[in-house]
């Protein structure tokens, strides 16, 4: 099978929508987001398939079925990363992306993936002229089956040469691979990417599954003005936030010498347990997922108050489980705190 590496542009979406990134060339930083940035969004496919966006026309390959490594350079622009695969790509047909151009307006994915890329250029501060923000839906040509699509986790370290061979930068210019070097680049995963790189890595998305377009309209601003009342809380309470919105995370703090992590919750259109339970989820995997070191404490803040057995629930948790969990929710211009239970110790 043919195998091309392919460059796409940074993005800390894992490729299922703009991330508002610019530093790249071309469309991402001249209107603020790529096409390719929706590239592994499988709750878009069509029949089956995934349809993916490159800046290469596809009239070579167009009776042929081949594989694409994905491969992009990170902000620190210190190595190359490898983050993905269509292990089974080919060429939709006319009547296909026809069809595809169909679903799409009637489904409220184009009008969605506009709303995205607005978002996007909005973000990176990028002027948005007047219907000029349009993301490319006749151009899909390149497909594969949900089931061959794949992102790496950990993203993998790809190297500048492959047995001599340069890897070109281009956008525009896909490598061809050796089916030998390919084989080697999948088998071993390459280089394995250092401590300081997991960061690089996806990691479980907040993106609010539960919530139509309409309402992300609101829990995203509410999200921002907790966010800000707890770092204000945080302040006026004696401690040093350390991080806010990097790697996932909503907020880093001190506490003494302590490190914690907060992970903030907006409950609407939502009950409180569904909160804290996704919550749950997300600080697990910011704790321990590629190599990560656990913080000393975990907070779950919330907008709500949470009933007796949430609290009961979060403290059955630290203590028989052993997980620093703390739950935090605001209560007019204050916060409140579960009292932790004396038997609870670091994870």
């Amino acid at each position: 099978m043919i195998t091309i590496l392919q460059r796409v542009c940074w993005n800390t979406n894992s490729w299922k929508a703009p991330s508002g990134e610019t530093f790249d060339s071309g469309n991402p930083g001249k209107i603020g987001f790529g096409n390719e940035e929706w590239n592994f969004c499988k709750e878009d496919s069509f029949e089956g398939n995934v349809f993916g966006w490159l800046y290469w026309p596809a009239k070579k390959f167009s009776r042929e079925h081949f594989r694409i490594l994905f491969w992009t350079i990170p902000p620190s622009r210190t190595e190359r990363l490898l983050v993905g695969a269509y292990h089974d790509a080919s060429v939709a047909t006319d009547r296909e992306l026809r069809r595809l151009r169909s679903y799409f307006a009637k489904s409220g994915i184009d009008k969605r993936r506009r709303e995205e890329a607005i978002e996007a250029v909005l973000q990176s501060g990028k002027n948005v002229r007047k219907n000029g923000i349009h993301p490319a839906r006749a151009d899909l040509r390149f497909k594969c089956p949900e089931g061959k699509v794949e992102i790496f986790h950990p993203y993998r370290i790809l190297p500048s040469k492959l047995k001599g061979r340069k890897v070109s930068t281009r956008f525009k210019n896909p490598t061809r691979l050796d089916e030998s070097i390919a084989e080697s680049l999948l088998a071993n995963s390459g280089k394995p990417l250092r401590q300081r790189d997991y960061q690089w890595s996806p990691l479980l998305e907040d993106v609010y599954p539960r919530a139509t377009p309409a309402s992300l309209k609101i829990i995203a601003p509410r999200h921002k003005a907790l966010s800000n009342q707890f770092v204000s809380w945080l302040a006026n309470t004696g401690h040093r936030v350390v991080g806010r919105e990097k790697d996932r995370v909503d907020v880093e703090f001190k506490d003494g010498a302590m490190l914690c992590r907060a992970e903030l919750k907006v409950c609407y259109g939502m009950a409180v347990t569904l909160a804290i339970r996704e919550a749950i989820g997300q600080l697990l995997e910011y704790n321990y997922y590629g190599g990560r070191s656990p913080a000393h404490r975990w907070f779950i803040v919330l907008d709500s108050e949470p009933s007796d057995e949430d609290v009961k629930y979060v403290r059955t948790l630290r203590s028989e489980k052993r997980l620093p969990l703390l739950l935090c929710w605001k209560s007019g211009e204050d916060f409140k705190q579960s009292h932790p239970v004396r038997t609870a110790q670091r994870a």
